[in-house]
């Protein structure tokens, strides 16, 4: 019995020791750390609602320009007497002519040569683009002059085609063929077509068996479809 006493006791007195040691233990290393943790999550908390303050402030201020710009818009549109929607088809059909300029510029000069009038006519539709209202956009000032330029680069491009043989038509004459500004634009070097052409007149005259009349030359009958060389 004495001994089973003595047991319990040496028992229960490693048993407060161990307990005393493990909290000793538990006091110097675990509790420390969990106080440092504790601490970065209250401190995180905390700058989590900074930075929500801060994001509401932001919106709000986010959403006071955005009424800013819609208020301006609205000046702008009362201005230029129309709305986003009319905006919105100006910017298209500028687009569109601006991409039939650049498909007329790519043309080769041979063709720009006897289109040249289109010119004119897209100088014309530009011009009306200016006196609409809302052409004073910067958008679309910007974006009219540079049609602009283009259309006075593709009409200064175009160049006299280098033509060297004409086709006879119905009612030519060597000085009216002379005088076309894609032959030498210049109706007195007539000469110079005839005289290097004069065996083909010869051989049409022949052909229809012609006697000239008094007053009659050589070069004054000519016969659609004719062949001409056209020397440069």
């Amino acid at each position: 019995m004495k001994k089973l006493i003595l047991s319990l006791t040496v028992l229960s007195f490693l048993a407060v020791g161990f307990a005393q040691e493990t909290r000793m233990e538990y006091e110097k290393e675990y509790l420390p750390r969990l106080t440092k943790a504790q601490e970065r999550v209250k401190k995180a908390e905390e700058d989590v609602k900074i930075e929500e303050a801060k994001l509401a402030e932001a919106k709000t201020k986010h959403a006071d320009i955005e009424a800013k710009i819609a208020k301006a818009w609205a000046d702008i549109y009362t201005m230029i007497e129309s709305d986003k929607a009319g905006v919105d088809a100006f910017r298209n059909e500028l687009n569109a002519f601006e991409k039939d300029v650049k498909a007329f510029g790519a043309l080769p000069n041979e063709e720009l040569f006897k289109r040249k009038a289109e010119l004119d006519q897209m100088d014309a539709k530009l011009a009306n683009f200016r006196k609409d209202k809302r052409s004073a956009l910067t958008e679309f000032y910007n974006k009219l002059n540079n049609l602009e330029s283009t259309l006075k680069s593709i009409r200064s491009s175009i160049v006299v085609p280098y033509v060297t043989s004409y086709t006879v038509v119905k009612g030519d004459n060597l000085w009216k063929i002379s005088g076309k500004k894609d032959i030498y634009d210049d109706p007195f070097k007539w000469p110079t077509i005839y005289k290097n052409n004069k065996e083909t007149i010869q051989k049409w005259q022949k052909k229809y068996n012609v006697q000239l009349k008094e007053g009659q030359r050589e070069e004054d009958l000519i016969y659609p479809e004719q062949e001409f060389t056209i020397p440069r």
